[in-house]
């Protein structure tokens, strides 16, 4: 009787409020041949499983939307310490963590175990003594890691899963990222943006950001079917991983032709997408979008993560600020456009208004808006 592969699963990190938008990306990217294998698990949040460790781990690559990627390694009863030091010292470490520093974080609930110190201590000794009895590969000791490997114990009515950041650096970090602006957005909540706004426009639509600080959201609407190669990942240096014969990444190609337009009224912001999106079509304009004159390109949808009131202040009163935004882009002949604001904010009842559902920025609950000119 032929035995049974092996199913890995990687399970993914989301920023609250994002999850429709990430599980939308996923089940676009798994519907490519190359990832056919690979299925979607909603029964505990966003889980990926494949019997093929390669192509689960590539997902990362593609996924915009989520912040990190959890490889489950085991899972089992634990109702005190010593029972726990037993099971992880049976886990064949060297098969993903190559090195003697690792970072660690605990969670529990409903369960014996709680103390993140004494739990913290079991799983660096077991490791240790793991190592001890069977050194990893002389090479391996000199990978290099852009952030210490993190081991995530969660323990459930005393069981305790435990799983490995497969990240490195946050997935939002993209890696193209030279120089970056006061108060950014983060890459993922653009990524989600541009997944609103191609759910509302026509797929060949131009995008303008008039505000863009470092360029995030014209970035991700550039960028947003490429694999990306521009950054370290720590899977990469798992020796489960590097052992696996690589295969091909065959994608489909895409025929939309994209162009952005970024503009700022601050010269060092300006300075930074110029760097930061140097070899993409993207056209960087100086200046203030409130004196900006009609736009030059039809259907053009606009595009702002705008001013929050907290750390960047507005000169006005920010929901006066808010509705001069849009009835700007009304007047320049924008198509429609979306902004980037907590859902306190009052818009006013003239603008035809579609709101997203609830995402938590950093501790502030935000909305897509999309206002609708035509």
């Amino acid at each position: 009787m032929q035995k049974a592969s092996k199913i890995y699963e990687l399970f993914l990190s989301v920023t609250p409020g994002l999850e429709v938008f990430a599980k939308e990306e996923i089940k676009d990217l798994l519907s490519s041949e190359f990832f056919s294998e690979v299925v979607l698990d909603l029964e505990d949040g966003l889980t990926l499983k494949s019997s093929d460790l390669f192509v689960l781990l590539t997902t990362i690559k593609f996924l915009k939307i989520p912040t990190r990627a959890l490889l489950r390694i085991e899972e089992f009863k634990a109702r005190d310490l010593p029972k726990l030091y037993k099971k992880l010292t049976k886990i064949n470490w060297n098969e993903y963590i190559p090195t003697t520093e690792n970072d660690f974080k605990v969670s529990s609930h409903n369960s014996r175990l709680f103390d993140d110190r004494k739990i913290i201590k079991a799983t660096k000794d077991a490791i240790s003594d793991y190592q001890k009895a069977q050194p990893f590969k002389a090479k391996y000791s000199q990978l290099e890691w852009s952030h210490p490997p993190i081991i995530f114990l969660r323990f459930e009515e005393d069981m305790c899963q435990l799983s490995i950041d497969c990240s490195g650096e946050r997935l939002d970090k993209r890696g193209h990222k030279i120089l970056s602006a006061k108060a950014p957005m983060r890459e993922s909540l653009g990524a989600a943006l541009i997944r609103f706004i191609n759910e509302n426009e026509d797929s060949d639509y131009p995008l303008l950001d008039p505000m863009a600080g470092s360029g995030t959201i014209v970035s991700e609407y550039l960028l947003q079917d490429e694999l990306n190669n521009k950054r370290a990942y720590n899977f990469e240096n798992f020796p489960i991983f590097r052992k696996l014969p690589a295969k091909k990444i065959e994608m489909a190609p895409i025929e939309i032709t994209r162009k952005a337009f970024a503009n700022d009224i601050n010269q060092d912001n300006i300075k930074a997408i110029k760097k930061n999106l140097e070899q993409y079509n993207l056209e960087v304009t100086h200046g203030d979008f409130f004196k900006m004159k009609e736009l030059n390109h039809d259907n053009i949808i606009i595009a702002c993560n705008l001013p929050y009131g907290k750390r960047i202040k507005t000169q006005k009163n920010i929901h006066d600020f808010v509705n001069d935004f849009f009835s700007k882009a009304q007047q320049i002949g924008a198509k429609s456009a979306y902004a980037v604001i907590p859902e306190t904010f009052i818009i006013d009842k003239k603008f035809k208004i579609l709101r997203s559902q609830r995402i938590n920025n950093g501790g502030i609950w935000i909305q897509f808006v999309r206002a609708s000119f035509i």
